[in-house]
């Protein structure tokens, strides 16, 4: 055995069978919220040497703890005594064999995924440090996580969050985006660089609660229902939207088996509209398995476009935001359009928009455990999603010359260089988009 002293509170005695604390247990230990009145109910998956679980107790958390590993769980009752936090309870299994966490309510889920890539050959893990270590299961322990959650709805309270650590670079079997594409929140939390290695914790949950979106049969356009008698964050989604809305209040033709819906957030004060609709624009695109054309055009890879967003503020702190997306390719004034069924054949409306629903609370919804997202931390993404399709040919005309894209601004607005110059472009009238 080895003790280690990571926290100047905790004394740690670690069997060498059991995944000692790390970077990644302080990174994951860091982003753990205090407990609310209201959220107080938590759950480490992977205990370990029971260092989380502790830091759980220590912000006020009651605590379940399980682990595979028996001397994992050995060792965090062992720990959790010699630190005084006697309360906490440490069982064996995992989280799809002990049944008494079905109907937990958990308000508090915390994972450290395993992230260690399977070996081709030798030299292999024992059996232990393999379930511990190893991101095995059906598209990673994370899918396998939220897929119980999804079939098991009691083990997660109604507003209750999911906190995991994953290996974001290299690529691992676990992917935060994949909560997303499930209709879950998928909000970066923090990351850190270790070695050559990206280590990012995310936090997933259910949006706005689980409230239902408000349906509506036949509307002109959802962006003019009132919202007025409503409390929270809303959504409508309309079967029929007749006199849709586009860029500048443009029309939108609206295609009868698409999306149209529109979300009311209260509370935006001091709003970076800009750059959030071109963040908003691109985890919309991506998560469909579409491109995104600055600012807010979903398109597809020959630039035939599939929808749009539109970002209005009504009255000093009341966002609203639009989404149009094709399901069927149509012409539109001559102009040929995709939709979400080429690239996703079979998938419904229903679908589509949970999965819009989950991006738009992963940017905007008011959690009771966590901060609104700071626009900084989605810089490097919005840029990422532009720079996918430039660089697959697409030229750019500012002012009836050729020019390049060099970056993105913090207001969203795109640096446009042309002739050794650099201009600052914020508005999409002056551009022209050409595919090679």
């Amino acid at each position: 055995m080895s003790a280690s002293e990571h926290h100047q509170k905790f004394e740690v005695i670690t069997p060498k069978s059991v995944y000692p604390p790390r970077e990644d247990t302080l990174l994951l230990a860091s982003c753990i919220p205090e407990s609310l009145k209201g959220h107080n109910k938590a759950l480490e998956i992977g205990s370990g040497s029971g260092f989380l679980s502790m830091t759980l107790a220590e912000k006020g958390w009651k605590v379940t703890s399980i682990d595979v590993n028996p001397l994992a769980v050995a060792a965090t009752k062992s720990n959790s005594l010699g630190n005084g936090y006697s309360d906490i309870d440490c069982i064996e299994g995992s989280f799809d064999e002990i049944k008494y966490l079905q109907d937990g309510m958990f308000d508090l889920i915390i994972w450290n995924l395993p992230y260690v890539t399977i070996p081709a050959s030798g030299p292999y893990l024992e059996p232990m440090e393999e379930a511990s270590m190893l991101d095995l299961g059906k598209d990673g322990w994370s899918s396998e996580l939220r897929s119980y959650l999804e079939s098991h709805e009691n083990m997660l309270s109604r507003t209750g969050c999911v906190l995991l650590l994953y290996r974001t670079y290299p690529d691992s079997p676990s992917k935060p985006e994949d909560w997303l594409k499930s209709g879950w929140t998928s909000r970066k939390m923090s990351q850190r660089t270790m070695g050559d290695e990206m280590l990012c914790v995310y936090s997933h949950w259910r949006p706005w609660g689980g409230l239902d979106p408000i349906e509506v049969d036949t509307i002109k356009s959802t962006m003019d229902y009132d919202f007025t008698s409503k409390k929270g964050g809303q959504r409508v989604i309309a079967d029929r939207q007749i006199e849709g809305r586009g860029r500048r209040g443009g029309e939108w033709i609206s295609d009868p088996y698409g999306l149209a819906a529109t979300w009311c957030i209260t509370g935006q004060d001091n709003i970076n509209s800009g750059m959030f609709q071109v963040v908003l624009g691109a985890m919309i695109s991506r998560t469909l398995g579409f491109e995104l054309k600055w600012p807010n055009d979903i398109i597809d890879a020959g630039l035939k476009k599939c929808g749009g967003i539109i970002f209005s503020m009504e009255g000093d702190k009341t966002l609203k935001i639009g989404v149009g997306i094709n399901k069927i390719p149509q012409p539109i004034h001559g102009i040929q359009t995709t939709g979400w069924g080429v690239a996703n054949e079979g998938m419904e409306k229903g679908h589509v928009f949970r999965m819009v629903d989950a991006c738009v609370a992963t940017l905007f919804e008011s959690h009771p455990l966590w901060d609104l997202v700071r626009i900084e931390d989605y810089l490097q993404f919005a840029w990422c999603s532009l720079s996918r399709v430039l660089s697959r040919g697409v030229r750019l005309n500012y002012r009836r010359d050729f020019a390049t894209v060099s970056g993105l601004t913090r207001q969203g607005e795109i640096l446009v260089v042309q002739r050794g110059s650099v201009s600052t472009v914020c508005d999409l009238d002056e551009i022209e988009w050409q595919s090679h």
